[in-house]
């Protein structure tokens, strides 16, 4: 009861330690029967606990997705239509910036690579991939889009690792 356990899973649990423990006991000695019995009503309180957790993880997940499921059609196309501004907000800045962003977001390089790559300094790099990320931000704002810090707008397309990308 002490460990938020709901008084009806009580006498379940304490009945499932005596079935463990008898079973263990038929098997090897025990040698300090309090102590385990203890540490299996312990153990398996915190699998009761656990499995609630798991429950309602479930159920919110369940509940999230019937929201989401109405709105697909909406959230589709506000992100293609996101995509398609940011496209040409990006082929608007300066190709310095734009290959730099490209590469690093795109290609998954870093910026020593993409240094090397431009044949600039790393510091370079890094200024023309916030600057130019400023400006796609500010751009996206302006025109009434939400955007995250430094993540570019997500095309419906893409598979799930080159989101992650």
């Amino acid at each position: 009861m002490k460990m938020s356990v709901e008084q009806q899973d009580v006498d379940d649990i304490l009945q499932e330690t005596f079935i463990r423990v008898l079973d263990s006991d038929a098997k090897q000695e025990i040698k300090s029967p309090k102590g385990y019995l203890f540490v299996v009503s312990r153990n398996l309180v915190l699998k009761k606990l656990m499995q609630q957790s798991k429950e309602i993880h479930t159920e919110l997940d369940d509940a999230l997705t019937e929201d989401d499921d109405e709105n697909t059609v909406e959230k589709d196309l506000y992100q293609k239509l996101k995509f398609e501004r940011f496209n040409k907000v990006l082929s608007s800045l300066p190709e310095k910036h734009r290959r730099a962003i490209l590469l690093r977001k795109l290609y998954c390089l870093s910026h020593k690579e993409i240094a090397k790559k431009m044949d600039v300094s790393v510091s370079s790099i890094e200024k023309y991939i916030a600057q130019g990320l400023k400006q796609c931000k500010q751009s996206l704002c302006a025109q009434g889009y939400e955007v995250d810090d430094l993540k570019l707008p997500v095309h419906l397309n893409q598979s799930s690792e080159e989101q992650t990308k």
